[in-house]
């Protein structure tokens, strides 16, 4: 009986010698590290350069007219309604630049505050989508501030079609010239002065 209470106190003192030792040589758990959260750097937004944009309204007619239809060839007069796409295209490229400008005929026409009058001199087109093309519009315009001229320009533009220029029609192409020629005509809106050449 001795025997066995010996074994079993030898057994008990063994295992808490043990637990002593896994706890003496157990590696001391570590608090865990706050790691600070990353700050991005501040990104820089670009710098917008706003275009000085005329407060008035600027009225423009329906169409820019030719100065001299006779000029101008038959098919080109009757096929390309080239009046009427330069007056809109002016507008689109004059709204995108922030310029107030409005068609409106009648107040073209009155000359109340500032108008501006645009003509279509020449248009040229020869050469097909065979052969190639070679498109050339003439324009000339003039800036009124209540019926006193404060400004007046002459451009012109030229295309040969650009990118597959050879499934275009020869309208399409004198309108890329007029394209060029509305945003022309925005650019000098800005800073108007007499007897300016614009585009080419």
């Amino acid at each position: 009986m001795k025997k066995a209470i010996a074994i079993v106190a030898v057994a008990l003192l063994g295992l808490g010698c043990c637990r002593l030792a896994a706890a003496q040589t157990a590696p001391a758990e570590t608090p865990p590290v706050e790691i600070p959260p990353v700050q991005a750097a501040p990104v820089e937004k670009p710098s917008v350069q706003s275009a000085p944009v005329q407060g008035n309204v600027i009225y423009l007619g329906r169409e820019a007219m030719y100065s001299d239809v006779n000029r101008i060839d038959r098919a080109i007069v009757t096929e390309c309604q080239l009046p009427q796409q330069q007056a809109e295209l002016i507008e689109i490229a004059a709204r995108r630049a922030g310029l107030n400008i409005v068609r409106d005929e009648q107040a073209a026409k009155a000359g109340n505050g500032r108008v501006l009058q645009v003509e279509i001199v020449e248009a040229i087109s020869s050469g097909n989508a065979f052969i190639g093309h070679r498109k050339m519009v003439v324009v000339k315009g003039r800036l009124f501030e209540d019926e006193k001229e404060i400004g007046s320009f002459q451009g012109r533009r030229s295309s040969m079609g650009g990118a597959f220029a050879g499934f275009k029609g020869s309208c399409a192409v004198l309108g890329r010239c007029l394209e060029t020629l509305a945003q022309d005509i925005t650019m000098w809106m800005k800073y108007p002065s007499e007897n300016a050449r614009i585009g080419e």
